[in-house]
């Protein structure tokens, strides 16, 4: 009888639980949908990955944003098509922060062409939020960044 008794009292604290999906998983499947809509110059979709009152932060000097219509002049010359914008996520890890929050931190190698016509790669930074909703998983906060190469050694010589 005891033993039954365990049975149904891990049963019930097991039913009680929350029940997390897997961060991570829904972490990359969001960035790729993000990746894969960029790359297809589809700005809507790209909206569509957003909380109405998102926060973006992206490289470029003034490329700063809170809300749909501001991201989507940042979305519109970030996915470009022609550009030729390939995005790749590298990596991705996905921290529950509670049953509707997850923050996502993860790694781009973006390619566009350049100025020169030439295609210019950028490793890309990123660290998200993202927020359940009745509509599923959304963007917001969204602040991707470009790392520094890294510092010089300079020798010195005494005179």
């Amino acid at each position: 009888m005891r033993r039954s008794n365990g049975l149904v009292l891990v049963a019930a604290l097991a039913a009680g639980a929350p029940a997390f999906a897997d961060a991570t998983a829904i972490a990359k499947a969001h960035d790729e949908a993000f990746g894969q809509a960029c790359v297809a110059g589809d700005v809507k979709a790209v909206l569509a990955l957003y909380a109405d009152d998102a926060y973006v932060i992206w490289p470029g000097a003034g490329e700063e944003a809170k809300g749909k219509a501001a991201i989507e002049k940042l979305a519109t010359r970030l996915c470009d098509a022609k550009l030729g914008t390939q995005a790749f996520l590298t990596s991705t890890v996905g921290l529950q922060l509670d049953p509707s929050h997850i923050a996502i931190l993860g790694h781009w190698q973006f390619t566009q062409v350049g100025t020169d016509g030439k295609p210019v790669t950028s490793e890309i930074r990123t660290s998200e939020i993202i927020a359940k909703t009745a509509h599923g998983w959304r963007y917001v906060v969204d602040h991707a960044s470009i790392g520094m190469p890294p510092a010089q050694d300079v020798k010195t010589t005494a005179r």
